[in-house]
């Protein structure tokens, strides 16, 4: 075997996760930071409740929903879901394009940056939501209640749909192996 025909050795891991580490936590950071405008625009998006002050209601000076309206509450954390995952398919579609930081690492920034991405887009929306639509209910006149995410549970979509989109991409890749 001539000396072009050598196998070369592979570089040490420590050495290629080193140099990869920076741009791993790039990618962590802007995709955390994707959560902010997610938040913004599922606060405009999400639909309001239209309730009324009520002496049927279950607790005294309660406010019930006007039909069809209790069903917003699964619009609103149907439509998070949507974003979430549509925004994960995206990043994980965007990420395999850099094929020199294609790798476990990368997936993993981001699916972590994914999670806390999602977890901005919660607490951001959710705050801009409760600014936008004041508690009315002692006014008597129907008014618009703010939307809601009633579990938490919500902000694993994104890291899923990240996760799995790359994952198929990796799959599809004929290079590979």
């Amino acid at each position: 075997m001539s000396a072009v025909d050598m196998p070369t050795q592979p570089a040490a891991s420590g050495a290629v996760v080193r140099a990869d580490l920076v741009p791993a936590l790039q990618v962590l950071g802007a995709v955390a930071l994707l959560g902010l405008p997610l938040g913004v625009l599922w606060s405009q998006l999400a639909p309001p409740e239209f309730v009324a002050r009520s002496a049927l209601a279950p607790t005294p000076g309660g406010v019930l929903p006007f039909i069809g309206q209790s069903e917003h509450r699964f619009d609103d954390m149907a439509t998070f879901l949507l974003f979430g995952i549509a925004a994960g398919v995206l990043i994980g579609a965007a990420l395999w394009q850099f094929r020199r930081w294609r790798g476990p690492l990368f997936v993993v920034s981001a699916v972590l940056g994914s999670l806390i991405g999602a977890w901005l887009a919660m607490r951001t929306g959710l705050w801009i939501v409760a600014a936008s639509y004041p508690n009315l209910a002692s006014t008597g006149a129907p008014y618009p209640r703010a939307p809601v995410l009633e579990s938490s549970w919500v902000i694993i979509a994104q890291p899923f749909g990240a996760a799995v989109s790359y994952c198929i991409a990796a799959a599809w890749n004929r290079e590979a192996g």
